[in-house]
């Protein structure tokens, strides 16, 4: 198994919104490289589960809901309890707006990344995984957070590496992409995409295979996907690619993150 399927990370995602809760573990199940072992809405259950080994698999990456632990000291002391018992994890915080103490404490307490939940989105997959191609002690902010961590005296913050946008297809025209978006991301068959979109299914069809051809235009990844993935779920990896460094993808494409933290 070629290129993505070297990626094998294991997700717990943490999270009170449960609307967010059941749209990021949808964006993982698509994603082969990422896998949710569980998700909760309070970080506590995770530690209840683990303790009596209802969780049997050790967690690679914790993504946590940044707003709702309590505060800037609580969110600290989670990180720092995490990074204390899995040495190798990857604490990534997710927010709805960048609050200052917040951000400080993730960076200060050792997280890999703090990111606005609507700067992510179904591009979460790829931000985490990018993730590994960060040297020790970098720290990843999403484009919302930029400007206001840069804004504060810690050093992990005046070096934050800003996350990737999304991949552009600027031959992508927008009705094939919404065709392609319904198709491949809300997983909609193609008489429900002709039916939302007031088109026939021939003209799905057709729409799909021009996006194809457009978006493998633009990757040179034909060898970075399992045998036995559907074009359906390539089409999803294309699409909420990030445009990430060529050593970055080359990194990732020789990764073996399979083993446990």
């Amino acid at each position: 198994m070629a290129g993505i399927g070297k990626v094998k990370l294991n997700v717990v995602v943490v999270d009170s919104d449960r609307y967010a809760m059941a749209a990021i573990n949808a964006y993982f199940a698509w994603d082969r490289r990422t896998t949710v072992i569980f998700k909760t809405g309070r970080l506590e259950e995770f530690w209840d589960l683990y303790r009596t080994q209802k969780i049997n698999r050790h967690p690679d990456v914790i993504v946590i809901d940044a707003n709702h632990l309590g505060g800037a000291e609580q969110l600290g002391g989670a990180i720092s309890r995490l990074r204390h018992k899995f040495p190798r994890i990857i604490v990534v915080c997710l927010a709805q707006f960048a609050d200052l103490d917040l951000i400080h404490a993730a960076a200060e307490a050792g997280a890999k990344a703090y990111w606005l939940k609507d700067d992510i989105r179904l591009h979460i997959g790829w931000a985490v995984c990018a993730c590994l191609c960060l040297d020790g002690d970098a720290f990843s902010v999403s484009s919302g957070v930029e400007a206001a961590g840069r804004r504060l005296a810690h050093r992990r913050l005046r070096q934050a590496r800003t996350l990737p946008g999304p991949k552009q297809y600027r031959d992508l025209s927008p009705r094939r992409r919404d065709t392609m978006v319904l198709f491949a991301i809300e997983g909609m068959s193609h008489r429900l995409v002709a039916h939302e979109m007031g088109i026939t299914r021939n003209a799905v069809s057709d729409n799909i295979k021009e996006a194809r051809r457009i978006l493998e235009s633009y990757h040179d990844d034909i060898g970075d996907y399992p045998a036995d993935m559907s074009a359906q779920e390539i089409d999803f990896m294309r699409l909420t690619a990030l445009e990430l460094s060529a050593d970055c993808l080359q990194f990732l494409r020789n990764c073996h993150r399979d083993r446990p933290v």
